[in-house]
C-alpha cells in the first residue's frame, strides 16, 4: 500500500510538471503570435525615390590627387569653433571624396541627428553641410550632395519626417550648399 502511494505521488508530481510546461510553451507560443500581429500592422509604407537630378549633371572640372598642407582655421564661423576637434582630425586623416577637391566628413550630435564639414583642400575653407538624420551619399567627381539617401534598392519610408531624401548643390563661388527643388 505505502509503494503504491509513493508512485501515486510521484505520478502525481510529474502530471503537475507537465502541464506547467505546457501552459508556459503555450503562452510563449501566444506572445509570439501577438509580436507578430502587432509588427504586421506597422509596416511602414516605402516609397520609390525618383529625382530628376543625378550626380552626373554636377561634374567638376577636375579632381584633385593630394591635399594642400594648411592649418586649418576653425573660427571661421560658429559651426566649425564648436566642431573643432573632428574638422581638424577630418582634414589630417581623410582623403579628397567630394567635388573634387573637397573632404567631407559628418558625425552624430544626437538621435537621429548627423552634421558634418566640407574642407576646400585648396584653400581650406570650411563649408557647414545640411544635418541629416540617415546619412549623406556623394560623389569624389560631383557637387551633388544627397542628405538622407534612400536605401540600395532607392526607397525611403515616405512617413518619415527624418528620412525624405533632399539634394543639395555646392555653390564653389559661394561656399553654401543650395537645396535643389524636386
Amino acid at each position: 500500500m505505502m509503494i503504491r502511494k509513493k508512485v501515486f505521488f510521484i505520478f502525481s508530481i510529474l502530471a503537475i510538471i507537465i502541464s506547467c510546461n505546457k501552459s508556459k510553451i503555450s503562452n510563449e507560443v501566444q506572445e509570439k503570435k501577438v509580436e507578430q500581429d502587432h509588427a504586421s500592422k506597422n509596416i511602414f509604407k516605402r516609397t520609390k525615390f525618383i529625382s530628376k537630378y543625378d550626380f552626373d549633371q554636377f561634374p567638376v572640372n577636375k579632381i584633385e590627387t593630394e591635399k594642400t598642407i594648411l592649418k586649418i582655421n576653425t573660427n571661421q564661423h560658429s559651426f566649425s569653433k564648436r566642431y573643432k576637434t573632428m574638422i581638424k582630425q577630418t582634414y589630417e586623416n581623410e582623403t579628397i571624396n567630394f567635388a573634387g577637391k573637397y573632404i567631407l566628413n559628418y558625425w552624430g550630435c544626437g538621435s537621429p541627428c548627423q552634421v558634418g564639414i566640407a574642407i576646400n583642400t585648396i584653400n581650406g575653407k570650411l563649408i557647414e553641410i545640411p544635418s541629416a538624420s540617415v546619412g549623406y551619399e556623394f560623389r569624389k567627381n560631383s557637387r551633388l550632395l544627397i542628405v538622407k539617401p534612400p536605401d540600395s534598392l532607392n526607397y525611403y519610408i515616405e512617413d518619415c519626417v527624418y528620412c525624405k531624401p533632399e539634394l543639395y548643390l555646392l555653390d564653389t563661388i559661394k561656399n553654401e550648399f543650395v537645396k535643389l527643388r524636386e
